[in-house]
């Protein structure tokens, strides 16, 4: 399946915009005005590039960028009666990264954010018994799409295939929430995708006229008290942060979602 030209370039700007990026462009400044024997204004970017590097570094500042994300749905209650008595027929988890390797089993080749999904989307559907599990996530730099290979570790897990269906073509989050309202159309589900990623995705979802429980997982911020050391989690979850007001942004800007959305 070819890859849309727009997603690309979504992609390479994003990567653009990123905290690592970032300091490693303004290291390079800094290397060009060594090279052209500019020193002094090369110490600006070397400063500023490790100034941010410290920042994006910090579990503070990291937290203060994902949690207004993370912690804008709870996580799913399967002991709430309300939530228990509901009737759900879908469970939807979304696709996430992952690496085909034939030397690793099917769940080691899956990333942590998709095992995290796969794994409360597992939960989520042994309890509604009746339920079918749908995997979503299409094909990009491997063999197979994403919802190919968690389908695989569910499987390998014990999940019973006959009760999954795979929606293997969408690129993003519009076009999973797309094929997902063709398939699901009123009927109840539960959607389950990284905390971080759940704002976005239910507003998209809302804006397609689905109402699914939400069921967030893979936080990255939990509280942790900050000892002013860099660890370069920190910095990931930064990315992660970025990458989710990006997304907010670009999916505000192409109509995807509005602003009078919950």
């Amino acid at each position: 399946m070819s890859v849309p030209i727009g997603f690309l370039l979504k992609k390479a700007v994003g990567f653009v915009l990123m905290p690592f990026s970032i300091c490693f462009f303004l290291f390079l400044l800094g290397l060009v005005y060594i090279f052209r024997q500019r020193f002094r204004e090369a110490v600006a970017p070397f400063v500023l590039g490790t100034l941010l590097l410290y920042i994006f570094s910090l579990h503070s500042f990291a937290g203060f960028l994902i949690r207004p994300l993370e912690r804008a749905y709870a996580p799913l209650d399967l002991a709430n009666s309300e939530i228990t008595s509901t009737a759900v027929k879908w469970v939807v988890v979304l696709g996430s990264g992952h690496w085909s390797d034939p030397d690793l089993s099917p769940v080691a080749i899956l990333e942590e954010a998709a095992l995290f999904r796969l794994v409360e989307g597992l939960r989520v559907a042994n309890h509604f018994s009746e339920s079918i599990l749908v995997l979503s996530g299409g094909k990009f730099r491997d063999t197979q799409s994403s919802a190919q290979a968690m389908a695989m570790a569910a499987t390998s897990m014990g999940f019973d295939p006959g009760r999954m269906i795979l929606l293997d073509r969408p690129l993003d989050t519009a076009q999973e929430a797309q094929q997902i309202k063709d398939l699901v159309g009123k009927e109840s589900l539960v959607l389950v995708t990284s905390a971080s990623h759940m704002l976005r995705s239910m507003k998209i979802m809302h804006k397609q006229g689905l109402s699914p429980l939400p069921a967030p997982v893979y936080y990255r911020d939990k509280g942790e008290p900050e000892f002013f050391l860099p660890y370069p989690r920190n910095m990931h979850t930064c990315h992660l942060a970025i990458h989710e007001y990006l997304g907010l942004a670009w999916s505000f800007v192409r109509g995807q979602i509005s602003l009078s959305q919950p």
